[in-house]
């Protein structure tokens, strides 16, 4: 890959100003690049992890997402939230798969379930006073539909704004209030304030 004389390098500085990263990426930087991959990484292998237990699948289109922003980068528009750009991706190119590969025909045809999975799943939990509270979180959020649970997970979790629930949702902003409301509504009538404040806590704190 080379590099394009022209751009900015990316600075400590920089690093925490998502749009002179990107802008630097789309002007051929290299190093932007590597940046970007290894910061968000990690983050879209956990993220699509919540759609399938297919763990090869997962590495595949991460790795066919990375390829593709690179290829077509001279053609690609400015963001300012990278994280979320990825994970739109990310979450597109499972979709089709899901859609196209009957493999997956158990799936919903139309909507992937979202699983409440989090960190348990796949990593050895030393505290054990964690791991039951993190099974206990989990019980709690089966009461949500998987529509509910991505939305929260979005909102308490990757601390995304409405307008950013709004396009990995493909939603608009009513809409995107209303599910939240009705997924906080769902759990408040479930449980005690006590145990609302619980969950909460432990969703953010992931």
């Amino acid at each position: 890959m080379r590099k394009n004389t022209e751009s900015t390098p990316v600075t400590a500085k920089e690093r925490y100003s998502d749009q002179i990263i990107w802008e630097n990426f789309l002007c051929g930087d290299d190093e932007a690049y590597t940046y970007i991959y290894r910061e968000y990484s990690q983050a879209l292998y956990a993220y699509g992890m919540h759609f399938t237990s297919d763990k090869g699948l997962v590495e595949d289109c991460i790795q066919d997402v990375f390829v593709k922003i690179f290829q077509n980068r001279k053609h690609l528009q400015s963001t300012d939230n990278i994280k979320l750009y990825l994970f739109i991706a990310l979450k597109n190119k499972l979709f089709n798969i899901f859609r196209k590969d009957i493999k997956y025909s158990q799936i919903d045809s139309l909507e992937p379930v979202f699983a409440a999975e989090y960190t348990i799943e796949d990593e050895i939990i030393e505290n054990e006073k964690e791991q039951f509270l993190n099974e206990k979180m989990i019980r709690m959020l089966e009461v949500l539909s998987p529509r509910q649970k991505e939305i929260i997970y979005y909102r308490f979790v990757e601390g995304l704004s409405y307008e950013e629930i709004c396009q990995i949702m493909d939603m608009n902003y009513q809409s995107t209030q209303n599910l939240i409301q009705r997924s906080l509504k769902k759990l408040r009538t479930t449980f005690s304030r006590a145990e609302m404040q619980f969950v909460l806590f432990l969703l953010i704190s992931i």
